[in-house]
């Protein structure tokens, strides 16, 4: 399956499972279902899942950067804030996990460690740490990436660190099943939007 279509099932499916009035919950939610239905793919260097991690991996370094030009410059130091800040300090365990396990990702063969169960139990982890009952969102991103995954030609390696792998040959990467699950995935999508919307202005 290509990046979009993993992104737009993993929304959708997510939309489905997952019904809210939060505008909150489902903006989060949301970006967590594309992270859960991309992190899958990080164990290839050409997916949108590791040039996204790629991308946010360049940001931080930024930010980190200015972080430290303002500190010497004009005397203030973010960094204590963060530090001091009980809250943000929580993350920081859990963003620890998580960073290992992107590491593993990425050296791991393609579609074995993140394609399977222990790999979903694992990166899962975090987020729920970081995220609480959010990290529902990410789940089921991240289990409609591998139930897609399934689908293809290839074999995906679901109980790793075991050998075997399924594979149920009904398509091939950005054919016509792929093509068919985006658009239905993202019209599922806008209709549980215009869904939300009216049910929040209906709520106020």
């Amino acid at each position: 399956m290509t990046g979009k279509t993993h992104m737009a099932v993993g929304v959708g499916a997510a939309t489905i499972m997952l019904p809210s009035n939060d505008i909150k919950s489902i903006l989060g939610g949301t970006a967590l279902a594309v992270i859960g239905s991309l992190i899958v793919d990080i164990d290839t260097h050409k997916s949108k899942g590791f040039i996204f991690l790629k991308n946010l991996l360049g940001c931080a370094i930024i930010l980190i950067i200015l972080g430290l030009l303002v500190k010497f410059k004009f005397n203030i130091n973010i960094f204590n804030y963060i530090t001091q800040n009980k809250e943000l300090t929580k993350l920081f365990p859990a963003l620890g996990i998580l960073l290992i396990l992107i590491v593993l990702g990425t050296k791991a063969p393609h579609r074995s460690f993140t394609h399977s169960i222990i790999g979903f139990i694992l990166f899962t982890i975090p987020i729920y740490m970081m995220t609480g009952e959010l990290f529902k969102w990410f789940a089921i991103g991240y289990i409609a990436h591998i139930l897609a995954d399934m689908l293809n030609k290839k074999e995906i390696k679901i109980l790793y660190p075991m050998k075997k792998g399924i594979a149920l040959h009904l398509c091939s990467a950005d054919g016509k099943v792929d093509k068919f699950l985006f658009i239905i995935s993202v019209g599922i999508i806008i209709l549980k939007y215009l869904s939300y919307i009216n049910s929040i202005v209906n709520w106020h």
